[in-house]
């Protein structure tokens, strides 16, 4: 029997009790694992199935994942962000599973190809793959209708960068205001002025996440994102470092690639490193009680107009996820809103020794259409 996390009532345990019974995910869904190695077959899905298929072709392709089975009328929609060369959605597949199986639509831009394709034109394209995802969705009666209040956006590497800048420009370019953006290890390759992330909308939920052990990309590129959504007040963002915990078995290890989890039935067979990647994608609690309940939390907040501090207790839901079988706390991560406070993580190597030729002027965004 799984223990309780040693938390407050109140406002933790309202915040608790709300998102139990507002998510789509059931309440057991966020218990903490007891041991670490709890498997993912513990959840109950309102959803039996996934429904997938990829649309376009190129930089400006996406997949679409829909629940069904049953399909639902109406979701809300999650734009989730892939690493640099991680194209093949089945390196986030049990992840992409978990959400569209609680009930969301979940869109994967593809936004490049290999390495012709510049950075500068990865906002450009995901933007268009986004905006076509909702004519889609809208329009033919196969989808399952977009919930155009419930807009968030999810992102690993890159791809972190990419949901920040996508929530600075979405409702300008057609797209719903943006819920919520969580960006965990993000990095970049080529530091780009534009959009100014200052223009996220102030009633967005951000949480940026870091990991202890991430010889990638560090935290730098966190750190910025953090400071420049700076029209978001404290109470509605969170920086969260998470930590390596090797107590027991599997190892939670903190780094660059802990986001990942493969899903053989999503693996489209693409990417340069696809080998590499899906080999290192394991899923652990790690995933379960953080990543993804910290995301499934942070949702359903955005989406109910909480804000962070209430949601979470100042952040507390956040720290505590769960317990090994001898009944030792897993590594809590350190979660705060003062940078001041949460310790630096530097890369050795990593994306920073990359150098893209010559100078890359901004690329035009699409406007949106009328």
């Amino acid at each position: 029997m799984s223990r309780l996390p040693r938390i407050g009532i109140s406002p933790i345990g309202l915040g608790i009790f709300l998102i139990a019974a507002l998510a789509d995910v059931p309440a057991h869904a966020a218990d903490p694992p007891a041991p670490a190695s709890k498997p993912a077959s513990d959840y109950i899905y309102p959803h039996r199935t996934v429904q997938r298929a990829e649309f376009g072709s190129g930089e400006q392709s996406y997949w679409l994942f829909e629940p069904a089975d049953p399909k639902p009328d109406r979701a809300a929609v999650v734009v989730f962000h892939h690493g640099w060369f991680a194209v093949n959605p089945g390196i986030y597949g049990a992840w992409i599973e978990h959400l569209v199986r609680s009930g969301r639509i979940v869109i994967f831009p593809r936004y490049q190809n290999d390495v012709t394709t510049k950075p500068i034109q990865f906002l450009a394209n995901t933007l268009a793959a986004v905006r076509d995802a909702f004519v889609v969705l809208e329009t033919s009666p196969k989808h399952v209708r977009p919930d155009r209040n419930r807009f968030a956006l999810i992102g690993h590497s890159y791809g972190g960068t990419l949901s920040a800048q996508l929530a600075a420009i979405s409702e300008e370019h057609g797209l719903p205001h943006p819920r919520a953006v969580i960006a965990l290890m993000p990095g970049e390759v080529t530091p780009l002025a534009e959009p100014n992330l200052a223009r996220i909308p102030s009633d967005t939920l951000l949480v940026v996440a870091v990991a202890g052990d991430d010889i990638v990309v560090g935290d730098l590129r966190a750190r910025q994102m953090f400071i420049d959504a700076s029209t978001i007040p404290p109470s509605r963002k969170k920086f969260i470092l998470y930590r390596s915990d090797l107590h027991g078995s599997p190892r939670l290890l903190a780094d660059h690639l802990a986001p990942t989890g493969y899903e053989q039935a999503f693996d489209s067979g693409d990417g340069v490193f696809r080998g590499f990647q899906t080999g290192q994608a394991e899923i652990n609690a790690l995933d379960r009680f953080g990543f993804w309940r910290m995301a499934d939390i942070t949702l359903e907040a955005s989406f109910r107009g909480m804000t962070l501090d209430y949601a979470t207790g100042n952040g507390e839901l956040f720290r505590h996820i769960g317990y090994w079988a001898d009944g030792r706390d897993v590594m809590p991560p350190i979660v705060g809103d003062d940078l001041a406070t949460i310790p630096r993580v530097y890369p050795t190597n990593g994306l920073k020794l990359i150098r893209w030729p010559g100078r890359i002027a901004n690329a035009p965004l699409e406007p949106a259409r009328r």
